[in-house]
């Protein structure tokens, strides 16, 4: 699979954000102007432009010589999250001893009300988000274009989608987060079980871990389960269609269709081979029970590797994407870490030299290794153990991978996905029926699609 946006933090139950702002629009006035006026007034706004060119260039120039001289600089970081930044600091300290870094952080879901604050007061000079946020504020025309930059080249290509807009790299994305079946490489080995390409062989092994005795799937249904909603329906049916989410929109498809319909069903599937008691179990029991042995898969996302090495550090495990009906299924990964450099910052090249330092081998491994998340940069000398890790590799090394955010920018979290895992719960508690599960799901079409500047 390959593709542009995918989930939007489903996991977390991110929202994409929903109206940007109205641009300044600029008619084309009375068609029987003077036309020397009209001239007059095309002159002068290309006389702005390149007075606002020159500007730029000079402020660039300024920038660089004084960075060229060891001029004491302060760039200012908003950042959303708190593992990386003494990383980070401790590497620009050493390479770039003048620049010293000025941090503010947040959580992530308080990130939108401080963007709405900084738009108005001066953007900070980075912000360190998600992926995702490059389409949440793009068209703000906060960020600066990175399209060009030589740092990009050992980006993973395929996290450069989820952060372009009109043919812009926005934002560089240095972590991801991997979603599939974790399974237990004991229990595969000890019984000679296959890792599963397509659905059908998926019910082969778990006829044949039940004949063993053994619980098939580890599960905590006492959660929301917007993530496994999300991330089985939703591979199901963008592996029919890359736009499925416009199309709903559109009325091209509907909920009801075999690719939507079987997505609910595999989840139930996965909940008729579980614990009696899932409804009951949340995350942290259900991944003790794994680590265990409880249960030999479970469908998560690799924020579960901590928990999984903290119950037992010797816990051996590996990791396949939610098979479908033709063996081409692959695993959803989510950019997390990603950096933005704000459009009207006074020092680009000093930003530039820091996402090119955040690129070479030891300081990429070494923000990895803070977060324990993957890499989306090549070369980078991760330590973290992850045992999954060798997998994950095989099936990136095979393009088996897709960005979440292809998915979230057609069918977002807020308005879609949360209530439609909502209505799914109801109907695996019997207090809905299939049927009306999905006509709620089509009935949200108007949510869905791709969003655009008016929107």
């Amino acid at each position: 699979m390959r593709g542009k946006k995918f989930l939007a933090v489903l996991l977390s139950g991110m929202m994409i954000m929903g109206g940007l702002s109205a641009c300044g629009s600029s008619g084309n006035g009375n068609m029987g102007a003077d036309t020397g006026a009209q001239a007059e007034g095309q002159s002068g706004q290309a006389a702005a432009a390149d007075t606002e060119k020159e500007t730029q260039a000079e402020a660039e120039t300024q920038a660089e010589s004084a960075e060229a001289s060891g001029e004491e600089i302060t760039l200012r970081i908003l950042a959303t999250g708190t593992d990386y930044p003494d990383v980070i600091d401790a590497a620009v300290k050493e390479k770039y001893p003048n620049i010293t870094l000025e941090w503010e952080t947040i959580s992530w879901n308080d990130l939108q009300g401080k963007m709405q604050q900084y738009m108005q007061s001066g953007m900070p000079d980075i912000v360190i988000g998600k992926s995702q946020d490059a389409n949440n504020y793009g068209n703000y025309n906060v960020w600066a274009d990175l399209t060009d930059k030589p740092y990009l080249a050992k980006v993973n290509e395929q996290a450069l989608p989820g952060t372009s807009i009109n043919g812009k790299v926005l934002g560089m994305s240095a972590t991801a987060l991997y979603g599939g079946i974790f399974y237990n490489k004991e229990i595969f080995e000890t019984y000679g079980l296959e890792v599963p390409e397509t659905w059908e062989q998926m019910e082969e092994v778990v006829a044949r871990l039940e004949a063993e005795g053994i619980t098939p799937f580890a599960t905590h249904y006492m959660e929301n389960i917007l993530y496994t909603t999300a991330i089985v329906t939703g591979l199901n049916v963008f592996y029919v269609s890359e736009t499925w989410g416009q199309d709903l929109k559109d009325g091209k498809v509907s909920a009801k269709d075999d690719a939507y319909r079987q997505g609910y069903e595999n989840v139930k599937y996965m909940m008729d081979h579980s614990w009696e008691d899932t409804y009951s179990v949340d995350q942290t029991t259900c991944d003790a029970r794994f680590v265990k042995g409880e249960a030999a898969m479970q469908m998560d996302g690799s924020w579960c590797i901590n928990n999984y090495l903290t119950l037992d550090e010797s816990f051996e495990f590996g990791m396949f994407p939610v098979p479908n009906d033709d063996g081409s299924a692959a695993l959803i990964f989510e950019p997390d870490i990603t950096f933005f450099q704000s459009a009207n910052t006074e020092y680009p090249q000093a930003v530039d030299d820091i996402f090119a330092l955040l690129t070479e081998p030891d300081v990429a491994g070494a923000v990895c290794d803070s977060v324990s998340e993957g890499s989306l940069i090549s070369g980078a000398n991760v330590t973290f153990k992850n045992p999954s890790q060798e997998d994950i590799d095989k099936y990136a090394a095979a393009g088996r991978i897709v960005d979440q955010n292809l998915i979230t920018n057609q069918l977002p979290a807020a308005g879609f996905w949360d209530e439609c895992s909502s209505d799914l719960s109801e109907w695996l508690h019997g207090n809905m029926t299939l049927d009306e599960a999905l006509e709620a799901a089509d009935g949200r079409s108007s949510v869905c699609g791709f969003k655009n500047f008016e929107e």
